[in-house]
């Protein structure tokens, strides 16, 4: 009876040879570590899968980089915060604003604009020149009356029409010393440059006429009794 043929994994003495007999070989003689290898084999395997094909999102390191992923931000490209606005240089712009010593806006900055401002109202007012924000310097403006429009001697101011029908005084003012009175009041309140020197001159004509303009009085440009009252209850001083 024919033999069968001798497999190639098989030696003479029954035995496995080759690869696969050498790995046979050792899952007999050693079980346990040839499961273990198993195992870790198996669990690295999962893991590449896991991390190649599995993953949904963008894995916080990958192993391969995209070369479009968006590089940090510069420190030229962080945005520069605004300056913060300040309530106390507002309100004292608004001040001002009201009076016409700034040309706006209030925005709570303090700039050359607004110290060019606080220049002018100190010189205006005889104040020491500081150019700086303080709550004094609030309180000085808050209570200043707003600041008289340029003049021109040649073109008179114009007339309201609550004014066109008040009678014109003339003649007001019947001593220098009184008119000079007048004049010093006038000073007092910003409404100049106006001489002391007691005449009826045009610089005194228009003083007293934007001084009626911003009373809201009947303007005549004389010291009729109704301005003259006006100006003694503003500027606190005897006209006589």
């Amino acid at each position: 009876m024919p033999k069968a043929a001798a497999s190639p994994y098989d030696d003479p003495d029954g035995r496995s040879s080759g690869a696969m007999g050498a790995a046979l070989g050792v899952v007999r003689r050693r079980p346990i570590d040839a499961l273990a290898g198993l195992v870790a084999a198996a669990g690295v395997v999962t893991i590449l899968v896991n991390a190649l094909a599995l993953q949904q999102g963008r894995h916080p390191a990958p192993l391969f980089r995209d070369a479009a992923a968006p590089r940090p931000a510069t420190t030229s490209q962080v945005a520069t915060p605004l300056p913060a606005r300040d309530a106390l240089v507002a309100d004292i712009q608004e001040a001002l604003i009201a009076r016409g010593y700034l040309d706006g806006p209030a925005d709570g900055m303090f700039g050359a604009k607004t110290a060019t401002a606080i220049s002018a109202f100190e010189e205006a007012h005889q104040l020491p020149s500081t150019g700086a924000v303080s709550e004094r310097l609030l309180a000085a403006v808050l209570a200043a009356p707003s600041r008289p429009k340029a003049q021109g001697p040649a073109t008179p101011a114009p007339t309201p029409p609550s004014a066109r029908t008040a009678p014109a005084t003339t003649g007001s003012v019947a001593s220098p010393s009184r008119l000079m009175a007048v004049q010093r009041a006038l000073a007092k309140l910003g409404y100049g440059p106006v001489a002391i020197d007691g005449k009826m001159g045009s610089a005194t004509r228009a003083a007293i006429t934007n001084f009626e303009l911003n009373r809201r009085l009947p303007v005549t440009g004389e010291p009729n009794p109704q301005t003259l009252k006006a100006l003694r209850s503003l500027s606190g001083m005897e006209i006589e």
